[in-house]
């Protein structure tokens, strides 16, 4: 028998990406709701503008905290049912906000609805993960996220013109969520949820259920992620690069209506968005191309060369915006498509190519949770500095953005070093388990 031959598809592999995309549509639309919503809710819950930050932050903290709770679940129990059950059916309490009639309910209901925000990315991470051979991950990455990103150009398309159809319209746009949440719980119901360690090229024509739960995820094996260098590595270059982009994203229409561009400001931020949607398609299949021809560091220099190239192209972005429409939409699709080339392509697989099959949904999630932390910790600091700068949105922009984007490109160097030696720790291993299933032992 040759086991090391390339792994056989996995049945309806392509099949579970669209369901998995159409969860992720669902959920980006989600992360920007209350946000889009809340011009229409605040006079019709007769509470102050100002609420809406006790009402994002209770959703962030607490999707931010159980984001290791949720990665250990994904790599313990059935990852189908757990994208069934909380990322579907558990997204009826985000219908059930459209019922709300005070400040109080909104908290606790977002409070609980926030509880199942965080399973989806770490689950799909792992499950991509035992779908996919490596040369393949980036592009499976790839349409998950574009389709994310549609979902929030849909938010914003769709949630305004809900709200504006009546005075109590925003509830609408609630239920709409709600209910396309619970529909996209139904199609995960088409996902294939194989062993962990499927689409290794050692395990693939050995492993079975019942060899796979011999390597089943124990809390004993979680100091095993902290032993991979190049896990450490990502961690702190992508909480550099988080800064960067949250500050971006949370800024941009601020910083366009303060440089006079109105209501062309939605046609730039589409832009930008568009080209990081489209990014992320192209770069995940460049990515596995790359893979192919030169393995070892094929994605790395992919996404240094994407991180170096965002540093201007974010500069220019922001400097020149007061000097029209021209170099924001040009400097914008630079930015979008350098922006994209580091994630899909690049993290992505790289993290999945160095833990362990039953270690990368807690690996994920416990990168999630840092990143998270540090997104809200940049635009807090962000709003303190603009104070700081006399209200400056511009100059606070030029601090917090290329900056962040230069250190995180420095930080992506040392794993120049550590990627291939840990991607050939974690063969190893899987050889040793390969002989160990062949054995019987």
């Amino acid at each position: 028998m040759n086991t090391t031959e390339p792994p056989a598809k996995a049945k309806r592999r392509w099949l579970s990406v669209l369901a998995l995309s159409a969860a992720g549509f669902v959920d980006s639309s989600e992360d920007y709701t209350l946000s889009i919503l809340w011009p229409f809710m605040y006079p019709s819950l007769g509470v102050s503008i100002g609420q809406l930050g006790p009402a994002l932050g209770i959703g962030n903290l607490v999707r931010t905290l159980t984001a290791p709770f949720w990665g250990y679940a994904a790599d313990r129990f059935s990852r189908k049912a757990l994208l069934v059950g909380v990322t579907g059916v558990w997204g009826a309490w985000t219908l059930v906000l459209g019922l709300v009639q005070n400040i109080s309910q909104l908290l606790l209901v977002r409070l609980v609805a926030s509880l199942g925000l965080a399973v989806l990315w770490p689950t799909a991470f792992s499950l991509l993960s035992d779908l996919f051979e490596s040369k393949m991950r980036g592009r499976a990455a790839g349409v998950m996220t574009a389709a994310s990103f549609s979902g929030t150009f849909a938010a914003y398309a769709i949630l305004p013109a809900l709200a504006v159809a009546s005075p109590e319209g925003w509830r609408s746009g609630f239920m709409v969520i709600g209910l396309a949440s619970i529909a996209s719980g139904l199609l995960l119901l088409l996902v294939h949820d194989p062993p962990r360690g499927a689409a290794e090229p050692e395990l693939h024509a050995v492993l079975t259920e019942e060899a796979a739960a011999r390597y089943r995820f124990r809390l004993a094996d979680l100091p095993a992620i902290a032993r991979v260098r190049s896990w450490w590595v990502l961690l702190f270059h992508h909480a550099a690069d988080v800064v960067a982009v949250s500050v971006l994203y949370g800024w941009s229409f601020t910083w366009l209506n303060e440089i006079g561009l109105g209501d062309s400001a939605f046609l730039v931020v589409a832009s930008l968005m568009f080209s990081t949607l489209l990014g992320h398609v192209l770069f995940g299949w460049l990515g596995d191309r790359l893979e192919i021809g030169w393995p070892r560091r094929g994605r790395l220099v992919m996404a240094l060369i994407g991180l170096t190239v965002s540093v201007p192209a974010l500069a220019g972005f922001i400097a020149l915006g007061r000097h029209g429409m021209a170099p924001l939409l040009l400097f914008g699709l630079l930015s979008g498509l350098s922006l994209s080339s580091i994630d899909t392509g690049a993290r992505w697989p790289v993290t999945q190519g160095v833990l362990r099959p039953e270690l990368r949904a807690s690996g994920r999630a416990a990168l999630d949770m840092v990143i998270g932390l540090m997104s809200s910790l940049a635009v807090s600091v962000s709003g303190g500095l603009v104070h700081l700068l006399s209200g400056d949105v511009t100059l606070m922009l030029l601090i917090l953005i290329p900056a962040p984007k230069l250190l995180a490109a420095g930080l992506w160097l040392p794993l120049f070093k550590s990627y291939p030696r840990d991607q050939q720790a974690l063969h190893q291993l899987l050889s040793q388990r390969q002989q160990e299933i062949i054995e019987g032992r």
